[in-house]
Formats: structure tokens, sequence, C-alpha cells
């Protein structure tokens, strides 16, 4: 997890600019998993992008859709545009362009983005900024999952944080971003875990839970290893499971984000490329981490491959082929054709949607 420190300090995104109502506790019930009855569930069968690939790791790769034809065939995939990999694979512009034309036609994409001033979107161009990475280069986003300044709240800057956060996604809406979720997870030991229901309750949380709200989404930094090893500590398991069931229960855009990790370092610091980490599990883990949730009744409404441990985007070995274990591309095929995914209806609430090759367990 890039370094020892995590979410907004360790998903690094380059920064170019610099009263609510009481929240029920109640989860979203759990659903029975509809194995083979699509007939039933139509809403199981039109089912458009909810499965994301991207960068930073061999982002570059993503140009050649020959590498991951399966993947793009299932119709479920969308691109995931982290900023910091958007922003390299526009040297030279060829690379992005070639991406976009990979993907057009999945579907919008999701961006991954850094919370700076509102100007970020709405400023011409020629600033360089977000008209001129994204929408220039053909991507327009409909989702977003945003690295927020801090977790929590200082005391007595709640209004004006959850005010920054507005002006934000309202800017963000003006350029087609639908929903803007805070990324959540409390990997920093010191944040609070004990207990039941904390992220509905702890006033720790207060800013995120008013944040997702808002931009009607949140986000979850959840590496499978991390979490099947226990995470941040005592309570963290419990905590995620029951913050996508508080996200489910509000109707919100529940965005799980699947990363690989620990990733080893060379003598020099540096992150080894993909072909040197020779212990690499990222596919294991994110399959034995989906049927947990599973089990546990915590299932998201979309999955997102994101391996941002390894930070060149030109490692192509750790993006593609889909063939080959622990690729993004692999982890994310294997997604579509075996994850479940929670979706909303509008007369009787969500109902948990097998995968197209559904079985009784997503882990079969």
């Amino acid at each position: 997890m890039r370094g020892s420190i995590w979410r907004h300090r360790c998903r690094p995104l380059t920064l170019l600019l610099v009263v609510m109502a009481v929240i029920p506790t109640t989860h979203a019930a759990p659903q029975e998993y509809q194995g083979g009855n699509l007939g039933k569930y139509s809403v199981c069968s039109n089912l458009s992008e909810y499965i994301f690939v991207g960068g930073t790791a061999g982002f570059d790769a993503l140009r050649d859709g020959d590498q991951f034809p399966e993947l793009l065939k299932t119709g479920h995939v969308g691109l995931y545009e982290h900023a910091n990999a958007i922003s390299a694979a526009e040297n030279p512009p060829s690379i992005i362009r070639a991406i976009e034309r990979v993907f057009r036609g999945t579907g919008p994409g999701e961006a991954e983005l850094g919370q700076v001033g509102w100007n970020y979107f709405t400023l011409p161009p020629n600033y360089g900024y977000y008209q001129s990475t994204y929408i220039q280069n053909g991507l327009r986003p409909s989702e977003a999952n945003v690295n927020t300044p801090s977790d929590s709240a200082a005391p007595g800057q709640l209004e004006e944080d959850l005010k920054e956060w507005k002006e934000y996604v309202d800017a963000a809406r003006s350029v087609g971003i639908n929903s803007v979720a805070p990324v959540v997870a409390p990997n920093d030991p010191s944040e609070p875990k004990l207990g039941d229901d904390v992220f509905a309750t702890n006033p720790f949380y207060e800013l995120e839970r008013d944040e997702a709200l808002y931009g009607k989404a949140i986000a979850f930094d959840v590496p499978p290893n991390f979490f099947l090893t226990g995470g941040s500590g005592p309570g963290y398991q419990k905590f995620i499971v029951q913050a996508i069931e508080w996200g489910n229960a509000h109707r919100l855009r529940t965005t799980m984000l699947l990363s690989p990790y620990p990733w080893p370092m060379n003598s020099s610091g540096q992150p080894v490329t993909f072909l040197q980490f020779t212990e690499n599990t990222f596919s294991r883990d994110t399959e034995d981490f989906v049927s947990r949730l599973f089990a546990d009744y915590a299932v998201p409404s979309e999955w997102a491959v994101d391996n941002y441990e390894d930070t060149y985007p030109h490692d192509a070995p750790a993006m593609v082929p889909e063939t080959v274990r622990n690729t993004t591309t692999e982890v994310g095929l294997w997604l579509a054709r075996h994850a479940p995914v929670y979706v909303y209806r509008d007369d009787t609430g969500g109902i948990v949607c097998p995968p197209p090759s559904s079985s009784a367990n997503p882990g079969d």
C-alpha cells in the first residue's frame, strides 16, 4: 500500500488546483441469491457496466483490446480512469486516444480524482485541467471516486468542509459526472472501528456520511488481501461489511475498489515490476474476498480493479493479458463472470443479481 500510510495520503493524485438529518442505521435486508432465475428479475438481465478496470499499473496496455477480448465481450466492463494514469497516457497523446477507442461503446467509465477546487471542472481546456485531461481525450466519465483531504472534519469545520464538497460535486455534475463518492475505509489503525454500525453512527465519520449522501455514492478502498488478513485491526472487517450495507440501504452507488496488496519494493525503495512480484496472490485474494462479502450479505453495486501499488503505466504485464493470473484484466474478467452485484429496483428496493455464470456461490 503505497508506503505505510493510506487513502488520501496513499492513493496519490496530482493536485492541479489548489446540520444534516439523523441518518438511519437500518441495513439493507439480506437478499436471496437468485441464481438461474433471471427471468423473474429482468433488471438483472439488463445490466450494463458495473466492472471497471484501469490504472495505474500497465494502464498504457489497455490500448490493445486484443489482449482482453473476453472481458470486452461481457458487456459489463468500463474504463477506470485514475487521474495519474490518464495524465501519463497523454505522453504521447496517441496512447490515451487509442485506449478511448478500445473502450468506446462500453459506457462512460469511472474516474478517480483528488478533491481540489470546484473550478477544476470548469476552467477552459487551455488551463490543462479536467476539460483538457479528460474531455478533450474523449473521456466523459459519469461517475467519480474522490480522495478527500480528510476522513473526518476538525472541530468546528464540518459545515465549511461540507460546503466545499457540495461546490465540488455541483461542478462535477455540470460536466456530466452524476455521482461523486468519497473514498472510504478506516485503513489507518487509529481510526475508530470497534462496535456495531460504526460508520453509520460514529461522529468521526459524519463528514464522509454527508459527502456520500450528497454525492449519491460511496467507494471503498479495500485491497482483498488487506481485508482477509484483518485490515487495520479489530473491527475492520465488520466495519466494511456494515458500511456497504449502509450505502445500499441509502440507495447509493457502492463501489468496491480492488487492488493488490502488499506490493514489494526493490533495493532502491521503488516498487518492483509485475513480473518481479513472484508471490502475487491478487486473483485468489479477490475470489476469497468476493465470496466473503457475499456470505455477509454485503454486495456492492460496482467492482473496480485498480492496481495503484505498481506505479508504472508502461508495465504492460500487470494489466494484460486477461489469461494470466493476477493481471488487472484477468481479475476484471473473473468478476464479470463470477461476482454478484447489488441492484436497485423502483418497486421493492434492491436485489443481488448473480453473475452470468451463476451458481449457488460466487466462489464456486
